[in-house]
């Protein structure tokens, strides 16, 4: 803490502390991911890369609470939304809700993770940060495969009826995301090559990374899967 301005230690522990959430939340999910993978018969090499990931979010929630911690000097707490995310795994799913989750948590937010822990481990100077970001972005990587891997196993499959339910899905989730992701974690002014150098990106670098990786990554890839993608990204909601 004594290397850092203490500006750029609390915007720097706020990332971590949402990183800490996002990652916690995720554990329930994947769970919930690889029994309903295993219920529907999908392939034994997908259910045990699926069953894998809560261990792995549980380890990125761990380095993301200690590192939160070290940053703000003191104990550090998140809260999870326990009820909301009860009534998501509150029941198994059908194949075709199924094949939605794995748009939104294996397809969409691990991809995307992966562009933005991918940024901040190169943006960091930091020895620390760096060396925990690089480790997420280890893990991470092999959860948007996932994803990636179960659309193509399925796709073929999918009725049209059930390709234009994920095509729809997949649209509202892309006229949405420029926005969603306008605002980065912006240090206070004369701070930023400070926080940066822990692994904080700005506003103006996230959506530089949010709109390549959609642009030359996700829109492609769901595009090959005849989801038309690419007619929603042209009318996504611009700005923040």
């Amino acid at each position: 803490r004594t290397k850092f301005p203490e500006a750029a230690l609390r915007v720097a522990a706020a990332s971590q502390s949402a990183l800490a959430l996002g990652e916690y939340g995720a554990v329930d999910l994947f769970a919930h991911l690889a029994i309903d993978l295993s219920l529907h018969g999908a392939p034994f090499d997908l259910v045990a890369l699926c069953a894998k990931a809560p261990a792995d979010e549980m380890r990125h929630a761990d380095y993301a609470m200690r590192m939160a911690t070290l940053y703000a000097g003191q104990p550090v707490t998140v809260e999870l939304d326990r009820e909301g995310l009860a009534k998501v795994l509150a029941k198994r799913m059908s194949l075709e809700e199924l094949d939605v989750m794995m748009l939104e948590v294996a397809v969409m937010s691990e991809t995307l993770a992966v562009a933005l822990l991918s940024e901040c481990a190169r943006v960091a100077k930091d020895t620390l940060a760096k060396a925990v970001f690089a480790s997420l972005v280890a893990d991470e990587v092999h959860h948007a495969r996932l994803g990636w891997y179960y659309m193509a196993w399925r796709s073929p499959m999918w009725s049209l009826a059930e390709r234009q339910h994920v095509a729809d899905r997949a649209g509202q989730i892309l006229v949405g995301t420029e926005r969603q992701f306008w605002r980065g974690r912006d240090a206070p002014a004369g701070h930023e090559d400070a926080a940066r150098a822990l692994g904080v990106m700005g506003s103006t670098r996230q959506r530089e990374v949010i709109g390549s990786i959609v642009e030359d990554e996700i829109v492609p890839g769901l595009d090959a899967l005849g989801l038309g993608a690419s007619h929603a990204w042209r009318v996504r909601r611009r700005g923040g």
